[in-house]
């Protein structure tokens, strides 16, 4: 049903908002995975300084493993908010498809003018969504976080 001009469109404000979520990414990863995981390869070597040459092996797996459940965690919600981000977004763009198919009646096929109508309407309902999906970034964002303090 798109023309190749829409389809563009679309694939343009697709593009920009996956650039944006990945920005927001890189800062997270950045800013406030790497330190966790740095903080979690120290604590991991301490595990094993306090074990010395006489600590038990199972000792040294416990502090181990407690010492990965922040970073974890952290990964974990990160990876939790991206999806529900990603899938808010096509539930949306979906529903902009569903719309759009909803206007179309058997005569539009051939009516170019109608049909442009249609795809202008898609395309508002599209730049709406990713819109709003770009609001989304920075509580996302604030809600990583709150996981990796």
């Amino acid at each position: 049903m798109a023309s190749p001009e829409l389809q563009s469109k679309v694939n343009q404000l697709t593009s920009k908002i996956e650039g944006d979520l990945t920005s927001v990414m890189d800062e997270i990863e950045r800013l406030k995975l790497r330190p966790l995981g740095r903080k979690m390869h120290s604590c991991i070597v301490s595990c094993y300084d306090k074990a010395g040459k006489n600590g038990r092996k199972e000792q040294i797996e416990q502090c181990s493993q407690q010492c990965q459940i922040p970073y974890q965690t952290a990964g974990a919600a990160t990876q939790q908010e991206i999806t529900n981000f990603q899938n808010r977004l096509n539930r949306a763009m979906m529903q902009c498809n569903d719309d759009a198919q909803g206007m179309v009646t058997p005569d539009m096929q051939n009516d170019a003018r109608k049909m442009r109508r249609v795809e202008d309407s898609l395309l508002k309902c599209i730049e709406g969504a990713v819109g709003k999906s770009k609001e989304g970034l920075k509580p996302m964002k604030q809600r990583i976080e709150v996981h990796m303090s």
